[in-house]
């Protein structure tokens, strides 16, 4: 398939729920619904004078992925940035509250399971896609772009971080633990990979910029902190959408 991207799209936005989307669309500037069939929660406008397109995917990496090809295959978006909360594992070191951009984003459910283990794709040479746009395979982990990252890691003030997704959240801090450490990731979410694999077989520009709400596998919502992190990468994003030429 050849590239969707146009460098006069405008940029695509796209977070799991409608909620995540809050701060950013009150940033907006001439906004007006943008929806497609099956997803209604979507908006077009201006953000720092740059055209945007905001749209909530749904969770989860199957629902993130179908809505992420059918917006950039109506909007030929110059870039595709996805946003939203997350989780830090513990080891990390990133705090609760802040925003932090992706380096990279690891799919977790990628590979061969085995007595509670998981081999990553590239064990079995699994590609997930036939190759990158610089001709290596595609497994489990996809980069994101360089400028975006860049932008949007001046904006949190914190070094990008490699990035994981999976369809099931951690649990409990046991089951975190062994995804950090296998996965070598700081931050988890359910649609960030999934996006990323979507943007690069289209051809479009993929960063990912999340505040922290959590640690990964506490799910007591009492200790999260949902607004502040939501908050926190909405400026984030601002600050980076400001930034570009």
């Amino acid at each position: 398939m050849s590239d969707v991207a146009r460098p006069d799209g405008p940029l695509l936005v796209l977070a799991a729920t409608a909620g995540e989307l809050t701060d950013v669309r009150r940033d907006l500037t001439d906004a007006e619904p943008a929806g497609l069939p099956g997803w209604a929660d979507a908006w077009r406008g201006r953000l720092e004078g740059r055209p945007i397109v905001l749209a909530a995917t749904g969770v989860g990496k199957a629902a993130a992925a179908a809505a992420a090809a059918a917006f950039a295959l109506r909007e030929g978006p110059s870039a595709c940035i996805v946003t939203g909360i997350a989780g830090a594992y513990a080891g990390a070191f990133v705090p609760v509250g802040a925003a932090v951009c992706a380096a990279s984003e690891i799919d977790l459910d990628a590979g061969v399971a085995t007595g509670g283990d998981v081999a990553p794709v590239h064990e079995p040479q699994l590609a997930r896609a036939s190759a990158a746009r610089d001709g290596a395979a595609l497994f489990e982990r996809v980069g994101t772009d360089r400028l975006w990252t860049a932008r949007l890691e001046e904006a949190c003030g914190i070094v990008a971080q490699v990035f994981a997704t999976s369809d099931a959240a951690s649990g409990d801090l046991d089951v975190a633990a062994e995804r950090a450490d296998r996965s070598g990731a700081a931050i988890e979410s359910m649609e960030g990979a999934a996006v990323a694999l979507t943007c690069a077989r289209l051809g479009v520009p993929f960063a990912e910029v999340r505040g922290v709400s959590n640690v990964a596998g506490v799910r007591d919502k009492g200790a999260w902190q949902i607004g502040t992190a939501r908050s926190a990468a909405a400026r984030a994003l601002r600050r980076a959408v400001a930034a570009a030429p």
